[in-house]
């Protein structure tokens, strides 16, 4: 549910009667982010546990909203923080098997798939997992995921609840130069391909492309438009990000980029983007049980891709949904894949019906 204000989502939990074992969730747009302290105080006095994340925009519909509050109601099975390396987890599988992990992350942490890494190795594929990296729209990190006991930065909040998953992830984007191998990397920068320097070789198949020269200065303005792909052993593309360059031309990506994998830079249009709306909204509506929460993560930088038409985008979806949906920008998407392991997407859609 959406609220335009602070006192608005106020009014509302008064009105509403929880059990001790619920939890709220709450994903605040980033323009709403210094009402976050109020909230909290304004919660603990009600002795309401809550957990949620500030991200760059909030999805309703098919409108993206930077201000503002999406709330919703949880028993969970089990929730709380994890760290890179540190977690409290004390669930036996049979508890969880079948159920779904909601999983908020702090997206411009160097030390994600860490934190991802961590998540499963405690929990394993007796969920399905569904989140997305929270953050802000600027892309400067700051304190992002928070609970009734304070804000953080490189954690992760994990809520798992008794609800099955139908969902769907697709991206759009094409392969257009490569593969190159990754033959050094650090986490999520990116340092050589083919044992030449990242940037260098970027710089050279973008201008070719362009038909321009690349500064460091407007490398986002055309990293956008040309992300990374890693290729899987099943064939399949999972996307990365580049977002930044840094001091020694390393290209600095959202999320992890595995040494020794095969990576292609790719290239999409409005059109094979929108086109993979349209696959997941077909696929989703195919499968729709009779009641369902629909639950959405959509890549902050294919919303300044498609630009105007990023409407389009959501409207493909809703409008063969019959329950409103509503979620949130992000900066890294997270999903399960067929094996039933955790993955880190980018430039990606993700669509799930709880029920």
């Amino acid at each position: 549910m959406y609220f335009e204000t602070l006192s608005q989502l106020t009014l509302y939990v008064d009105s509403i009667e929880l059990e001790p074992s619920e939890q709220l969730m709450i994903l605040v747009g980033d323009n709403s982010s210094e009402d976050v302290a109020e909230l909290s105080d304004y919660l603990n006095g009600k002795n309401i546990k809550f957990f949620g994340g500030i991200y760059p925009s909030l999805l309703v519909g098919n409108k993206s909203k930077r201000s503002g509050f999406i709330l919703q109601k949880y028993k969970p099975v089990y929730s709380g923080l994890v760290f890179p390396f540190i977690v409290d987890v004390d669930i036996k599988p049979e508890e969880i098997k079948g159920c779904t992990a909601i999983v908020l992350v702090d997206g411009l942490s160097s030390q994600m798939k860490d934190l991802v890494d961590t998540l499963y190795k405690k929990v394993g594929n007796c969920v399905t997992y569904i989140g997305g990296g929270a953050g802000f729209y600027d892309f400067v990190q700051r304190r992002c995921i928070f609970d009734n006991n304070g804000m953080y930065e490189n954690a992760l909040y994990v809520c798992i609840v008794k609800y099955t998953s139908y969902f769907a992830v697709e991206h759009g984007w094409k392969r257009f130069e490569g593969p190159f191998i990754a033959t050094k990397t650090e986490n999520n920068t990116l340092c050589c391909l083919d044992n030449y320097n990242a940037f260098d070789v970027y710089k050279s198949v973008i201008e070719d492309i362009e038909r321009i020269t690349l500064c460091k200065s407007d490398f986002f303005m055309f990293a956008k438009d040309h992300p990374f792909g890693i290729r899987k052993d099943d064939a399949s593309i999972i996307v990365r990000d580049p977002i930044d360059v840094n001091e020694n031309d390393e290209i600095i990506c959202v999320a992890d980029i595995p040494e020794g994998s095969e990576i292609y830079i790719l290239k999409g249009d409005n059109d094979t983007l929108l086109a993979s709306s349209m696959e997941i909204a077909e696929k989703c509506s195919k499968n729709a049980p009779p009641r369902y929460i629909p639950l959405l993560f959509d890549c902050i930088s294919r919303a300044m891709f498609l630009e105007d038409r990023f409407e389009e985008e959501l409207s493909n979806i809703q409008n063969k949904l019959k329950y409103r949906v509503e979620g949130a920008l992000s900066i890294g998407e997270i999903a399960t894949l067929k094996s039933g392991e955790i993955e880190i997407h980018n430039k990606s859609t993700i669509v799930a019906l709880l029920a």
